[in-house]
């Protein structure tokens, strides 16, 4: 578990956009274009432009791309990055920034909590942070993710919703289980 790379990640930089920290706001509008799990080198290019601002900027920039034409630059993108091998390896580099900026620990969840929900999951993470833990709703999108992630989490577990799975408590069930297997 490494909890501070998750709540201050390092700077990225990929295929020339410059990523600071992944923030609540960058993941909402994200699902504006999330067609499934497959990503295109559009998604990509949408995806980096997005993260390389803050949340005003990004949906300002979001405003006049899907309102405009096709800019020198996209294309420039595209065609350079949307053709192998160039795309796997941005494409690559992409994950490994998504998985610093939301990485999370095991957890086991208490019998109460294994209900299932409704709310879409960003919606969920929204309500408790404004509601529990007093992130402002008119300043949340531009919280880092991470650190949103992880104060929900360690909430959940301080009202005995979940137990966060620690190197200790890690290596003490990874103990048992061997017990158990001989």
């Amino acid at each position: 578990m490494n909890w501070i790379s998750t709540i201050e990640p390092a700077p990225w930089r990929i295929a020339g956009y410059d990523l600071g920290p992944l923030l609540f706001g960058h993941c909402t509008l994200f699902e504006l274009f999330r067609d499934g799990d497959k990503i295109t080198a559009l998604d990509l290019w949408r995806y980096l432009n997005i993260a390389s601002r803050s949340h005003k900027e990004a949906r300002e920039w979001l405003t006049r791309d899907i309102n405009a034409t096709f800019s020198i630059r996209r294309w420039a993108f595209l065609k350079t990055v949307g053709q192998m091998p160039r795309f796997a390896e941005v494409l690559t580099a992409w994950n490994a920034y998504l998985e610093e900026n939301t990485s999370t620990p095991e957890v086991l969840i208490s019998v109460e909590g294994t209900e299932t929900r409704g709310a879409p999951y960003l919606q969920t993470l929204f309500t408790i942070a404004a509601t529990r833990l007093n992130y402002d709703p008119q300043t949340i999108c531009d919280a880092q993710f991470g650190q949103l992630i992880w104060s929900v989490l360690a909430f959940n577990e301080s009202q005995g919703g979940i137990r966060i799975i620690d190197d200790n408590l890690s290596q003490a069930l990874e103990n048992l289980k061997c017990r158990n297997s001989s």
